[in-house]
């Protein structure tokens, strides 16, 4: 089995992004700041100044099944979406708290081809390592419609 993660520079580039993104929007959070800084640049949707903006990362049309997963984006934020029941939804960061490789969906679990660390879609939290963080959640709501948008 190969396990060497083939990312081209921009991908390696854009993961060290996010994880700065996320990591100094801890660090505000931790000290009482009232955002992260990470809406900028996105458009439209219901903006609340303290923890960012609804955009819409799937569509009704194209919204999983109960107990599925689809990958989606929302802005830059490249997400697993994980539909929990009927009218709830789950929403992760697929970039993988290991070493920044894109984790693939599934249905009760979410694997990184780079080094197999897997996450549960209950939670997010880490099944089998490397990793030993796990998935950041991203706050999810399904629309009257049927869409999924996030708080990005």
């Amino acid at each position: 089995m190969d396990t060497t993660c083939r990312c081209d520079r921009r991908t390696v580039l854009h993961h060290a992004a996010v994880g700065a993104a996320g990591a100094s929007a801890l660090a505000l959070s931790a000290c009482g700041g009232s955002g992260s800084g990470a809406d900028a640049g996105s458009s439209g949707g219901e903006s609340d100044a303290t923890s960012g903006t609804w955009q819409t990362a799937v569509e009704a049309d194209s919204v999983p099944e109960v107990g599925t997963t689809v990958s989606a984006s929302a802005g830059e934020t490249d997400l697993l979406v994980h539909r929990s029941a009927e009218d709830e939804v789950l929403a992760y960061s697929s970039v993988c708290t290991h070493q920044g490789c894109t984790v693939e969906p599934g249905d009760e679990e979410f694997t990184c081809p780079c080094h197999n660390s897997s996450f549960a879609a209950a939670d997010g939290s880490v099944v089998s390592g490397p990793a030993r963080s796990p998935l950041p959640t991203v706050e999810a709501r399904m629309t009257d419609d049927g869409a999924v948008e996030v708080k990005v």
